[in-house]
């Protein structure tokens, strides 16, 4: 696959609706699900360039209230994605140094996980 096709995905009564603005693709594509839609605009391309078939990418234009809760989700998912990162390398941590003074029983019963999960962190670097 050498590049991808973007496509500006909406919801029009009651199907998703595709068009491409870069005019690499002509006409507007229909369907029930974004799957569907996906499944279809490959196929297309596919049988367009079968050489190189370019992937498909969608860009959605959706009503101002529904994209403002998705760019919210979306922030809040990168923010937990970040913490949990941070999480997971202060669990190793933690369990490293507190093994080197106490038993993994004893750490995991300070650290609030279980004896395994314990003994996991301390031999995972």
């Amino acid at each position: 696959m050498s590049k991808a096709i973007t496509y500006v995905i909406t919801y029009e009564n009651g199907r998703w609706v595709s068009r491409c603005p870069t005019g690499e693709v002509e006409g507007v594509g229909v369907a029930s699900s974004l799957s569907q839609m996906e499944r279809d605009l490959a196929e297309i391309h596919a049988w367009a360039w079968p050489e190189e078939t370019p992937g498909v990418a969608f860009v959605f234009d959706l009503p101002e209230h529904v994209a403002e809760v998705v760019t919210e989700y979306r922030h809040e998912k990168e923010l937990a994605e970040a913490h949990a990162k941070r999480a997971a390398e202060l669990a190793v941590k933690a369990a490293k140094v507190l093994t080197s003074h106490w038993s993994e029983p004893d750490t995991a019963r300070v650290m609030g996980l279980s004896k395994q999960r314990v003994h996991q962190l301390k031999v995972s670097a």
